[in-house]
């Protein structure tokens, strides 16, 4: 038998295994290509409302490139490492390790050749599709054909170089360390061989759940309790450390130290289910403690991204209505006695909204605090006139947008520094009216009663803005023209909601495609690790199958054992990602748990999909094998 053909032989019996492989490496490169594809569409390029797709897809495009390498990198890694004895037997029948290395090229280039190829094939239609998409979500009217690009083709081809190199150099290492001896005990090595529940393990164990449970409450706590830490910058490390190294110690120690507590407490009387589900995740959880911890990590990077893009999508409106109130609006006075000239001028009736407030320094601020009662730290305060009020009493408004780290107390007193210091008795909370951005600088403003306001105003503290609304809706275009003339002067609402739906479409896009890259490609991880052990443990189901026991009494805790090696990483990342998202749902100051209950049920859907066919697969492999 020659060389190639026991190169074309290993790769026909390792096929079954590469199947998921392949595919997520044919998905990833379809979306890389299509990607950049995007990027270098001249007809997109050209059309300077849509520079934002080019910006899009050319960040979209470096992620993908970092997501697929590493991606690639960490599969090849275990499939050498499952394939230790066989390279072990081919060094004792006289195959030498550059043998081995140049029949590992030969198998990766196979690979690469082919799922190039069909990806970039597929990448072109794959453009197209991610066009449409992004179209639809950024409200956009595109009628483009979106045709081959070199080079898009250039960098594909260089991203896959780089991995192929990048393995090649991997496998290299790999074989250059082990010995004919250490690749044989490779695959019958264990982390754990203790069943027995050391002090070591309970410190670990409980430390990784304290760390975790911390690192929660710091988030859910950044300006309370620990505003001092965040006001210095220090409180999103320390969260980011206390759930990164809690997360590796929770798998590392405290799910072994849960399902030895378990046993024990069994006084040695154990189920089937024990022995296929219960000692075979206690004694690899310290060798997966480190893949596991990643894979979810970067999941709960990846819904946390996710959640944010969903959030800023539902909060579309309230953006608007702060930025733009009214159909056409305007900062200046100069510049608002221009554009109601140029309307008159064309004979375009109107109504006109003034906006004013002022900015004062705060003496004593009552009404304000933080959410745990301490001091806000608030230096001013921004006042406008209600004609409705009287004497000191006062009203606090625009408060939609407030951050949830911030707490009003009607009934308190506001004093402010004048002439002379003035003390305002606020008494009500208008939630539902809301200030221009230029007025408010997103800060709650008080009203008080025109006498007030007056005394307090003076020429450097005044702020103003118009708001326009054209009254005959057949005259909106000419407006709109003329602000068009005037440029930045005028900001219009059908502009600025293009431009927010823009960015927030993009955001999604780029997010929820990133983020299906890499649940498909960490969904592989998983899938080809679980296969793995499977295969490990197929002699222990021959055992069972022995003494008795049916192929439907393993079923059992093999879907535990599967649903267990998905779960808890997906659990993990959701929890890290809730928690995230409720941080930043309290600066947002819209509490809104719809986008982001969404965003983790599409997000698990998936995860099942892979656990499923993990399943199905390691069920038929297990039933042939008995």
């Amino acid at each position: 038998m020659t060389f190639n053909h026991i190169v074309l032989k290993n790769l026909r019996q390792n096929i079954k295994h590469y199947a998921m492989y392949l595919f997520s490496l044919f998905f990833s490169i379809v979306l890389y290509f299509s990607f950049t594809t995007l990027q270098f569409t001249k007809g997109i390029n050209n059309d300077d409302s849509m520079a934002i797709i080019k910006k899009g897809a050319f960040v979209g495009s470096i992620f993908l490139f970092i997501i697929i390498v590493i991606f690639l990198m960490y599969a090849n890694h275990l499939f050498v490492k499952r394939r230790t004895r066989e390279f072990a037997l081919y060094q004792l029948i006289g195959l030498t390790r550059q043998n081995i290395l140049k029949m590992l090229a030969l198998e990766q280039m196979i690979v690469f050749l082919i799922t190039g190829v069909v990806g970039v094939l597929c990448g072109i239609a794959g453009a197209q599709l991610l066009l449409s998409i992004v179209s639809k979500v950024m409200s956009l009217s595109i009628n483009l054909s979106i045709h081959f690009e070199p080079m898009a083709l250039v960098l594909t081809v260089f991203m896959l170089a780089i991995a192929y190199a990048l393995i090649l150099f991997q496998s290299a290492l790999f074989l250059k360390r082990r010995s004919i001896l250490s690749m044989m005990k490779d695959s019958i090595k264990t982390d754990a061989t203790n069943a027995k529940v050391t002090v070591l393990e309970v410190i670990s164990g409980i430390l990784g759940i304290g760390m975790i449970a911390l690192g929660y409450y710091m988030a859910t706590e950044m300006f309370g309790t620990f505003k001092a830490l965040t006001m210095a910058m220090a409180s999103p490390f320390i969260i980011l450390f206390l759930t990164v190294a809690g997360a590796y110690l929770f798998f590392r120690s405290s799910v072994s130290l849960i399902f030895k507590t378990l046993k024990k407490s069994k006084n040695g009387r154990v189920s089937i289910t024990d022995v296929v589900f219960t000692s075979s995740i206690m004694y690899r959880m310290k060798k997966n403690a480190m893949s596991l911890t990643i894979i979810a990590i970067i999941s709960a990077v990846t819904v946390t991204v996710l959640c944010f893009a969903a959030l800023s999508k539902s909060n579309t409106n309230q953006t608007l209505d702060s930025m733009a109130p009214n159909e056409f609006n305007v900062v200046s006075s100069q510049d608002a006695q221009q554009f109601e000239s140029k309307l008159s001028q064309q004979h375009i009736t109107f109504t006109k909204n003034y906006y004013e407030t002022i900015t004062v320094n705060n003496v004593k601020d009552q009404v304000i605090t933080l959410e745990n009662g301490s001091d806000s730290g608030r230096t001013n305060s921004i006042l406008s006139a209600n004609t409705k009020l009287n004497g000191n009493d006062a009203i606090i408004t625009n408060t939609k947008s407030l951050p949830n780290i911030i707490k009003i107390h009607l009934n308190k007193d506001l004093v402010v520094k004048g002439t002379k210091n003035e003390t305002f008795r606020v008494t009500q909370e208008d939630k539902g009216k809301v200030y221009p951005l230029n007025l408010s600088f997103n800060s709650p403003v008080v009203e008080v009663s025109p006498a007030k306001y007056q005394q307090l105003k003076t020429q450097n503290n005044v702020h103003t803005f118009y708001g326009y609304d054209i009254k005959q809706t057949s005259q909106k275009k000419k407006a709109q023209a003329i602000a068009k003339q005037l440029g930045d002067k005028v900001i219009t609402y059908d502009e600025m909601k293009k431009e927010v739906d823009a960015t927030n479409g993009i955001l999604i896009f780029v997010t929820s495609f990133l983020g299906l890259a890499f649940l498909v490609a960490a969904g592989c991880i998983i899938y080809i690790k679980q296969m793995d052990e499977t295969e490990d443990e197929l002699s222990n189901f021959r055992v069972l199958k022995r003494i008795g026991f049916t192929h439907t009494d393993m079923l059992k805790g093999l879907l535990l054992k599967i649903t267990f090696n998905f779960g808890l990483p997906l659990l993990i990342a959701i929890l890290h990602a809730l928690f995230a998202a409720i941080a930043f749902m309290k600066l947002m100051g819209n509490i809104s748990f719809m986008p982001v209950i969404i965003v983790i049920v599409i997000y698990t859907l998936i995860y099942i999909i892979f656990a499923l066919i993990a399943f199905v697969h390691s069920n038929m492999l297990i039933k042939k094998t008995i």
